[in-house]
């Protein structure tokens, strides 16, 4: 069976307007219905309004996003053979040699706030190579929907015939999305191409392929906090300052009242003023009582619950006029990295089911299993208590293969030939020396360095040699107990040492 072949032009990219677009306000919805009718983009519109002029919204959905992107990825193989880890390699080089990558990522997590988003692949081929991924351009959710069978529509704006085959009835009916009871097929509905298009849906369902967009959950928050917010600022603009007051004579005329009026205005601007004799001034302190701090504590619960939609938690984003406990500080912290564990799976599935699946469909063929994609959310701190219970485990006599711990600790295991640093390269070649484990040159060699002619023989061959044998004096437990590691290995390997030691080695060579 032959892929697809893919789609190599962009269908539809960031230079697609928003005015194609007009989404239908249908349906007494219970959040935002009224206030983003008419709206272009529709209740999508709504949703990037609020992230726009909300900043502690703003704040804790770029908090979530970007805790997930600072994690360094990797793609895993399918299996431990040679195969699935050559593939896996060369499917990591393309990801990252794509263009917009990092930037596709980051438009993909908007589903956190509008409940799903799409970004569009564009695919680029060569004469007898497979096809490639060469850019990912991040779309605009308003401008898709999803039919009943699965399948991704583009609503160009443009009238559809009656005749075409979207009218039919035995054509899937387009899913209505968020604030919508249907969505009409006047607009011009185009079912795009397969494995052109990949989305990632936020706490989705077959029966609701468009998620939970977290902005509507904070549509009332949103909505009371600007209000009170306009209240608070009217209230500031009446009782912020004191009340300037003139007192005049019944005498005075309206002229001299003008002035006395325009006086008055001038405070604002300026430090002070002149009045005629027989004019009274004085200042109404205003007398608020609690009134202001009630309409700031009623701005931080709105605070604080939008931080409980979004990230499960208030102590990692409240200020510091709020303290709390050191242990409900980090078991607050532990709710956000929950969070941020279930988005990387939640990423990286999407990621491996469609991008990587069909890379791998191009590149080696629809039988071979995918690598999949892993997020590194491990904390380092977390690594001391983990090496402590594995250290236990193999003590018990666990068997933990070498690659779990590669794995576990995010650590690069050596290829098939390479050399690896391992604790004896600095504490336990003399060891292997002296009980004839290893002779100087199998050392030498595994340090990059050039044999010596009196290098191949193992010290328990020389155990009945005589105290001039330079092997067994620099190799003595007494030398060991005197010196460094670093000057005996400098001395046996090298054959650079003091005086002493030197003599020693000149006497073996002649002996020899």
């Amino acid at each position: 069976m032959q892929p697809p072949q893919p789609i190599f032009k962009t269908v539809a990219g960031e230079n697609a307007g928003l005015d194609s677009v007009n989404l239908s306000p249908a349906g007494p919805w219970a959040w935002g219905n009224s206030y983003w009718r008419g709206m272009p983009g529709g209740a999508y519109g709504l949703f990037r309004e609020m992230e726009e002029n909300d900043a502690h919204l703003h704040a804790v959905l770029q908090t979530r996003k970007n805790c997930l992107l600072a994690c360094s990825y990797h793609l895993a193989p399918a299996d431990d053979s040679a195969q699935a880890a050559a593939l896996a390699r060369d499917l990591e080089v393309q990801l990252r040699a794509a263009e917009g990558f990092d930037a596709a990522l980051f438009a993909l997590l908007d589903a956190f706030a509008r409940g799903w988003a799409v970004a569009e692949i564009i695919w680029e081929t060569t004469p007898n190579r497979a096809p490639r991924v060469a850019a990912l351009i991040p779309g605009r959710p308003e401008r898709f929907a999803f039919d009943t069978s699965g399948a991704l529509v583009l609503l160009d704006g443009n009238p559809a015939p009656p005749s075409t085959a979207l009218t039919t009835a035995s054509t899937p009916r387009l899913v209505p999305r968020p604030g919508e009871f249907s969505v009409p097929y006047s607009r011009g509905a185009r079912p795009m191409p397969a494995r052109k298009f990949l989305t990632f849906t936020f706490q989705g369902s077959p029966a609701n392929p468009y998620g939970t967009p977290l902005c509507g959950r904070a549509w009332w928050l949103y909505w009371l906090k600007r209000r009170g917010v306009a209240q608070w600022a009217s209230f500031n603009e009446r009782f912020g300052a004191p009340t300037a007051v003139a007192r005049y004579s019944p005498a005075t005329s309206a002229e001299e009242i003008e002035h006395l009026r325009e006086a008055l205005s001038s405070l604002q601007r300026d430090a002070g003023l002149i009045i005629p004799d027989g004019v009274g001034l004085e200042l109404l302190e205003p007398r608020a009582g609690g009134a202001s701090g009630t309409y700031r504590d009623f701005a931080d619960w709105c605070n604080d619950e939008l931080s409980k939609i979004v990230l499960g938690q208030t102590l990692t984003t409240g200020e510091g006029r709020r303290s709390g406990s050191l242990a409900l500080g980090q078991v607050h912290e532990r709710v956000r990295g929950e969070y941020l564990a279930a988005d990387a799976r939640a990423l990286a599935a999407a990621i491996s089911s469609q991008l990587l699946r069909w890379m791998t469909d191009f590149t080696a063929g629809p039988a071979t299993p995918a690598p999949r994609m892993i997020f590194d959310t491990t904390d380092p701190a977390e690594f001391r208590a983990q090496l402590e219970l594995d250290r236990e485990l193999v003590k018990l006599g666990v068997a933990l293969p070498e690659r779990y711990f590669y794995e576990t600790y995010r650590r690069t295991q050596p290829a098939p030939g390479e050399r690896g640093m391992r604790y004896d390269d600095a504490n336990l070649y003399q060891y292997h020396l002296q009980y004839g484990v290893l002779t100087v040159n199998e050392v030498r060699a595994s340090l990059g360095m050039a044999p010596v002619a009196w290098g191949d023989r193992s010290t328990r061959d020389d155990a009945s040699a005589d105290s001039d044998d330079p092997r067994k004096s620099t190799t003595s437990g007494a030398n060991l107990n005197n010196k460094s590691a670093g000057a005996d290995r400098g001395m046996e390997l090298d054959g650079d040492a003091d005086e002493g030691d030197g003599a020693e080695l000149r006497r073996e060579r002649r002996r020899r």
